[in-house]
């Protein structure tokens, strides 16, 4: 099995989980804050509706890139990559379309080839990038929606150990390289570099 069907298998892996999820919450849970921060910190946090949307959309970009296949540079990679289009649903309808965008997202990545280069989000990129990096979106967010459950997490230990080692590449090209030494558990560094849990390491956090 290549790299990439690996990488996809492990997103629909990831996927899978996020949606059981999701499909199990009552409709006031879907009103329920995340612990998320916005940017501008005049706008509420997302609720868990608002990340469902979230995750419609950014895993749903695997799509467009396949839709939009084109010549070009590539200028961006999966590390580099490193309010939500809600209108109109409802919260009960949110599990079903998550079910069709992330059921077509992982039928087209496996019938399309790896090198395919098409719309990456601000900069062309190969699928065989990009597939990874819904890996880290699927795990992160995945994080973001059991904390705010009060539940342990549901990343599958393939995905957590592409993000992790995803997030190490990227420390290495941002600043010294090297994880801190308490961090050594991969749940815990994806936590701290996500920003999902506080550390002192001025470094951190490398995504947010």
């Amino acid at each position: 099995m290549s790299d990439y069907d690996v990488a996809v298998q492990i997103l629909e892996a990831e996927l899978g989980q996020v949606e059981r999820v999701f499909r199990a919450l009552t409709e006031s849970d879907w009103r329920t804050p995340t612990l998320l921060r916005p940017v501008d910190e005049k706008l509420p946090p997302w609720t868990l509706f608002e990340l469902a949307g979230h995750f419609d959309i950014s895993i749903g970009l695997a799509r467009m890139l396949i839709a939009s296949q084109q010549p070009g540079q590539v200028g961006r990679d999966r590390v580099s990559f490193a309010y939500t289009m809600v209108d109109g649903k409802h919260p009960g309808q949110m599990a079903d379309v998550l079910n069709e965008t992330f059921g077509k997202t992982i039928q087209e990545a496996r019938a399309t080839p790896p090198d395919t280069v098409g719309s990456g989000y601000y900069a062309l990129m190969r699928l065989g990038e990009f597939i990874p990096s819904r890996v880290v979106e699927a795990v992160v967010h995945g994080i973001d929606l059991t904390d705010t459950l009060g539940q342990d997490s549901v990343a599958t230990p393939g995905g957590l150990a592409l993000t992790a080692a995803i997030l190490d590449e990227l420390l290495a090209r941002r600043t010294v390289g090297g994880r801190p030494a308490d961090l050594s558990d991969d749940m815990a560094w994806v936590r701290a570099a996500s920003g999902r849990s506080p550390h002192p390491d001025p470094r951190l956090p490398l995504i947010g």
